[in-house]
């Protein structure tokens, strides 16, 4: 079940990596200490609407966002994974009412440039959900796979050859 997955959202065990983010124009930075405790395609018409795109790719990671200028960490793994580097003056944060379920969403954005950045979800508390786009470690990318993916009652047909596996594919985010 898809709430498995995210009940506990810690960093996976593995050596701490460090991996910066971007929006598009550079206004707002942000660091990651660890790896994400999953990674997901989300086909809710919000992510596709917000992405602009057939779904959205997120990371999860732990964290409680700290949106105030901080210097890199120290080789202390940090409370937070996720933190934002940057003066926060056009980070804008939209209340996303129109998810599935009834519930809302907070959507994080660059005011300059419309990047999403990261979204918190009052149902994962613990959680924040990075837009996979913006993380600047090519290396990264290249081998960033789904683990699995939300609200595939409303995935494009033509999608059946890539994402997660059958087993972690759910029509809804519960």
């Amino acid at each position: 079940m898809a709430a498995e997955l995210l009940a506990n959202p810690a960093s996976k065990a593995g050596a701490i990596e460090i991996t910066n983010g971007s929006c598009l124009c550079g206004s707002i930075t942000y660091i990651i200490s660890g790896t994400p405790s999953t990674t997901v395609l989300c086909h809710c018409i919000s992510c596709k609407k917000s992405s602009g795109s057939a779904f959205m790719a997120n990371n999860f990671y732990e964290a409680s966002v700290k949106p105030q200028f901080l210097s890199p960490p120290t080789g202390e793994r940090s409370v937070s994974q996720f933190n934002i580097t940057s003066p926060t003056s056009t980070l804008k944060t939209y209340n996303d009412t129109s998810p599935d379920d009834g519930s809302f969403v907070k959507r994080s954005f660059c005011g300059d440039c419309g990047s999403n950045i990261f979204i918190k979800n009052p149902k994962w508390k613990g959680a924040v959900i990075v837009a996979t786009g913006t993380l600047d470690y090519e290396e990264a990318l290249k081998e960033w796979k789904p683990e699995a993916e939300f609200f595939c009652k409303r995935r494009g047909p033509w999608l059946s050859s890539i994402g997660a596996n059958e087993e972690k594919k759910f029509n809804a985010m519960t």
